[in-house]
């Protein structure tokens, strides 16, 4: 039923589940008693479970149900279910629950040793000689807040029995990583389990690990009870109780020398990973080894800490940590740059390592990083050198910010890095079986994919064997008759995917004159032998692959409302051989507003470790038409292929808080933004004048 959404199946004689959640933030649990159930109607909990109370995830646990400790309020505690949805509801309401409260865990700069999830350390020379000796040393500090996934419909599942086999069918990104949890938690094969995906709809990787809690649950009531179980989130609970990206406090101490380069950087990164952190030694990684980004520097200390709090477990939105370290270092670069009065263009391509230099992990750079090519592309488009001049005369000329025109412009630089870090594809496989039949039908077998990715996908296929596209299919819609792979984000299906469908293709071809139709080849992804990565030390080459790419931003500010209009974006990236141009601009396009939408639109507030709707803003996409102008450029390449999925939202809120600062004299250290934030930063500054 992949297409469908999981409200639109219905199976017969289904019953509707209720998760029965705590109501107190941390503490422990000490009784749970049932109401009178109607006869069709069912409770159950941890003690329910015939296997492992746990879902697993990159070495990280957490509980089905809460047995014992509850760590966030809103924890589910068991579930409820029947055929009438309302009566399930008033149900979980009368559940009583005992329970004892203890002080929830806060998050700060001071933290017990037990609130640590995970810490990395990165270290290179002695960063404190130069920061104490020196003249020129720059901080600041951003702190990033929680921001929401929402999609085209809530988290949900629909589990039945089929012919002897569990039929789970549920929105996920990792098939596989549902059949395996529901196996362990309900003691079965995996043979035993079949998981269907339905529409995703735009993830932004919201929908890794959750979908498996979801349908752990839904199935434990669905084979104790012998009927179809359909569990399925309200926007509302689904805003309160699902995954967000972690909120961040990353501090960064600068020295620069006095002919500009920069001798020592300091970085202390803070992760709230809420109750526990479903992926968090991923995100952890990834911050650390992005935290400088490809600056070259003489000596650093990076320290990134996850840290437990009583907030419903942290998860990714897409970068993985990324967005938020670019954020905090481009818009600290940025300030640097401000104050010492140099140019930010020559300044960076002065003091960016390229190939054959070493990076933050160890590893040599074996590939031109191109940032020269891109900074032509953005600032020629942009007229950047001529506008960051003028603005910044402006700016420092005017009398007051009724004085206008208020404008400013600013670049940012970043990557996307692509797939895992550490030996995460060793232990997800990715494979591609390709088929050409007698009557010259050939049919894909690799999963599921998006409408796009298809596209790109039979576009090879069809200039490699030399056929139309429409005699190309696409077969493997669950798990019984898929391709086994890991979860599709971090650009997996470009990276991995789209070479073992060129590979396959081509072994097709030698083939297919030599010996009679029909012919299958299988490719299965690999690790290069010669990319080692110590995931315990942090040393090697992290990636798969890097995008590198730059950004401009100009904006103009309402002096009497505060509100900024977008002038322009400009983004020019390097993705490699691009197989659909079209697709790929796409791709970048699309995320744009999403990207200006975390930065300018969405509001999540928590209050006594409860998300408040009615003081949040959930979620809105801005419209299109607040950008005037918005172009896409890629670089010419015949590399392999690379994902872009994440570069507007690694990039777009630096250089918009970048030329935001351009404007207000002051750095911009944390988003969300709002006209309040804004205005109370000019008043500051007003009133410091």
């Amino acid at each position: 039923m992949t297409g469908t959404f999981v409200t639109d199946i219905e199976f017969p004689e289904q019953n509707f589940g209720v998760l029965i959640r705590s109501s107190i933030q941390r503490g422990r649990l000490v009784d749970i008693k049932q109401p009178v159930l109607p006869d069709g109607y069912f409770m159950y909990t941890a003690t329910d479970i015939p296997g492992e109370n746990k879902l697993s995830a990159m070495g990280t646990t957490i509980p089905i149900f809460a047995a014992y400790d509850i760590q966030y309020f809103g924890e589910p505690l068991g579930i409820i279910v029947g055929p009438d949805l309302d009566i399930v509801h008033e149900l979980v309401s009368e559940v009583l629950i005992e329970s004892e409260t203890l002080e929830p865990l806060a998050f700060g700069e001071k933290f017990a040793s037990s609130q640590i999830l995970g810490k990395r350390i990165i270290t290179h020379g002695d960063p404190e000689a130069f920061l104490s000796n020196s003249s020129r040393v720059f901080e600041s500090t951003s702190d990033i807040g929680p921001q929401d996934h929402h999609y085209a419909e809530p988290l949900g599942t629909i589990v039945r029995f089929n012919k002897e086999k569990l039929d789970i069918h549920t929105a996920t990104q990792w098939p596989f990583h549902v059949r395996s949890t529901v196996s362990a938690v309900l003691d079965l094969d995996p043979e035993e389990i079949t998981v269907t995906p339905t529409s995703l709809g735009e993830s932004m990787d919201g929908k890794l690990w959750y979908p498996s809690l979801l349908s752990a649950q839904a199935s434990l009531a669905a084979v104790l009870s012998k009927q179809p179980v359909k569990l399925c989130f309200s926007r509302q609970e689904d805003f309160l109780f699902s995954g967000k990206s972690a909120p961040v406090q990353i501090r960064y101490r600068t020295s620069i020398a006095e002919d500009g380069s920069i001798d020592a950087m300091s970085v202390r990164i803070l992760i709230n990973s809420g109750s526990s952190g479903p992926l968090i030694d991923e995100i952890i990684d990834r911050m650390a080894v992005s935290a400088t980004g490809f600056y070259a520097i003489k000596a650093w200390r990076v320290e990134v800490f996850a840290l437990k709090t009583n907030l419903p477990p942290m998860g990714v939105l897409l970068g993985w940590g990324e967005a938020q370290t670019f954020f905090a270092l481009e818009t600290h670069i940025a300030q640097i740059l401000s104050d010492i009065g140099a140019s930010p263009v020559e300044w960076k391509i002065l003091n960016l390592i390229d190939k054959g230099h070493l990076t933050i992990t160890g590893s040599e750079l074996t590939e031109n990083l191109r940032f020269p090519e891109l900074f032509n592309i953005v600032c020629s488009e942009s007229d950047f050198p001529r506008k960051h001049t003028a603005y910044e005369l402006l700016n420092k000329k005017r009398t007051g910010y009724h004085d206008g025109p208020l404008r400013g412009i600013a670049v940012a630089i970043g990557y996307q890095g692509n797939g895992f870090l550490g030996k995460t594809y060793e232990n997800s496989a990715y494979s591609v079986e390709i088929t050409i039949e007698t009557d010259g039908q050939v049919h894909i077998k690799t999963g599921f994919h998006s409408s796009a990715m298809q596209q790109i996908l039979k576009k090879i296929t069809a200039e490699k064997l030399g056929i139309e596209e429409h005699m190309i299919s696409f077969t493997g819609i669950n798990t019984d008759i898929m391709s086994s792979t890991g979860p599709d984000t971090l650009s997996s299906k470009i990276i991995i995917l789209a070479p073992l469908v060129d590979k396959c293709c081509s072994t097709i071809q030698k083939q297919r004159f030599r010996q009679p139709l029909p012919i299958t080849v299988k490719k299965t992804y690999k690790s290069p032998k010669n990319d080692d990565w110590n995931a315990t030390a942090l040393k090697g080459k992290p990636f798969i692959s890097i995008t590198p790419a730059a950004c401009v931003i100009e904006l103009e500010m309402d002096p009497i409302l505060y509100n900024t209009t977008i002038r322009g974006i400009w983004i020019a990236s390097d993705p490699g051989k691009i197989y659909n141009k079209n697709a790929a601009a796409t791709t970048l396009r699309k995320t744009i507003p999403v990207a200006l939408s975390k930065l300018l639109a969405e509001h999540i507030i928590s209050k006594e470790g409860r998300l408040a709707p009615s003081d949040s803003v959930q979620y809105e996409i801005l419209s299109p038409d607040v950008i005037s102008s918005m172009s896409v450029s890629f670089l010419d390449s015949d590399e392999t292929p690379r994902g872009l999925g994440s570069i507007a939202l690694n990039l777009i809120p630096a250089a918009y808080a970048a030329a935001l600062a351009q404007i207000t004299g002051k750095q911009i250290c944390s988003i969300p933004l709002d006209p309040r934030y804004i205005y109370e930063i000019l008043e500051i500054t007003e009133k410091s004048e």
